[in-house]
């Protein structure tokens, strides 16, 4: 059987502390690099770092971008990014607790018309510092998330308005009109059984972190050969089924660069609450976990209200093994190099999220997304 060809995504991160216009040219230069597939946006209200951290000391980037929670509406981002970046699929991640079923599937047809079809959403179960602050409950999110799947399904098998009873949701004689021109792909986000077993069902394929849920080549290996089990078991092709992985990386030349960036209290928090996003896989590795093995990020972080002696407590319990089996590191050919292990255990999608533009200068952070286009380049070869 010939190998699927891998498809590659970027992160743009601009936010609105940024004039618009400087997404829309990280997005030309995405699409003009004739290497990268789709730029990635994260459909949040918060970001993952604790405000106390985002200071000049840890950053430069603090002395031009004032805080790191001033997220855009990334629809609306995805929708211009698209029409400056013809050509250019758009990935978003989102949540099925903060948009209604319709107007989420609403959304997404409108995108893939946009794009003519050349549009992904990775939907997961959401984080609680998406949801309590704004009102709304994370425990709600697997079974909001499988209320959107049969809708979305619904709607887009139906020629005419569709009742629908679920979880959360009741919908009587409701209509979106019959222009379905094109369809976007929906992955699943995530990592836990409920998750997967949703995608199996209902999605066109699956996603998560590596090395932060699936740990090593092998691991991926073994959790796509039980996903493509489970897809049989359900009547559906494992080769139609995309697996997507999103990539922690750290991308450099210089060595001393990546050991000052592993000696970041920034790079230490995110290892803290993501390295493992299951505390208690540490154990597998003979680590001892740095927060309680039943803590989740997305179950239990609130960012805003960790004060930072909280912080400082959080970060101290990380040790330099733990960052270095967190990310992955190095040059771009040694991280395509590793990636193109992950490829070959049955990865079909990959987003290169590398987190040193946050701790470079200014001029050196903008111009660092070609570290990325060079894996996604090498990874394409």
């Amino acid at each position: 059987m010939a190998k699927r060809t891998v498809e590659t995504a970027i992160p743009i991160t601009v936010d609105r502390n940024l004039p618009a216009a400087a997404f829309g040219e990280m997005a030309k230069t995405l699409q003009s690099s004739g290497v990268v597939d789709y730029m990635l946006m994260w459909d949040q209200l918060t970001s993952w770092i604790a405000p106390s951290l985002w200071t000049p000391e840890n950053t430069p980037l603090a002395k031009v971008i004032p805080d790191i929670d001033s997220y855009p509406d990334w629809n609306v981002m995805c929708a211009y990014g698209a029409a400056l970046a013809p050509g250019l699929g758009t990935a978003i991640s989102c949540d099925a607790i903060r948009r209604g079923p319709a107007e989420l599937t609403q959304t997404m047809l409108t995108v893939a018309n946009i794009t003519q079809g050349n549009s992904i959403y990775h939907v997961g179960a959401g984080e609680l510092k998406q949801c309590r602050p704004f009102g709304w409950k994370r425990s709600h999110g697997v079974s909001r998330l499988e209320d959107f799947y049969r809708i979305f399904r619904a709607f887009w098998n139906s020629d005419k308005p569709i009742d629908f009873e679920g979880n959360h949701t009741k919908l009587d004689q409701a209509w979106l009109g019959g222009a379905k021109h094109y369809k976007p792909r929906i992955f699943g986000l995530g990592g836990g059984p409920k998750i997967i077993d949703l995608a199996t069902s209902y999605a066109d394929g699956f996603g998560t972190m590596v090395p932060f849920v699936w740990t090593s080549p092998e691991h991926t290996a073994q959790q796509i050969t039980n996903i493509k089990r489970q897809l049989e078991s359900k009547g559906r092709d494992p080769e139609q089924f995309g697996f997507g992985i999103w990539v922690a990386a750290l991308l450099h030349e210089d060595e001393s660069v990546i050991d000052r960036a592993f000696a970041n209290p920034i790079t230490a928090w995110q290892t803290a609450i993501m390295g493992r996003i299951t505390q208690s896989d540490w154990e597998k590795e003979g680590i001892e976990p740095p927060m309680p093995r039943d803590w989740h990020y997305a179950l239990k972080m609130l960012p805003v209200k960790i004060g930072p002696a909280e912080v400082q407590q959080m970060i101290s319990r990380v040790t330099r093994t733990m960052s270095e089996k967190s990310w992955i590191y190095g040059t771009p050919k040694k991280v395509a190099a590793d990636l193109r292990a992950y490829v070959d255990a049955g990865a079909t999608w990959v987003v290169v999220i590398d987190m040193l533009p946050c701790l470079l200068e200014a001029a050196e952070s903008m111009t660092a997304v070609q570290r990325s286009i060079e894996v996604c380049r090498l990874l394409k070869a």
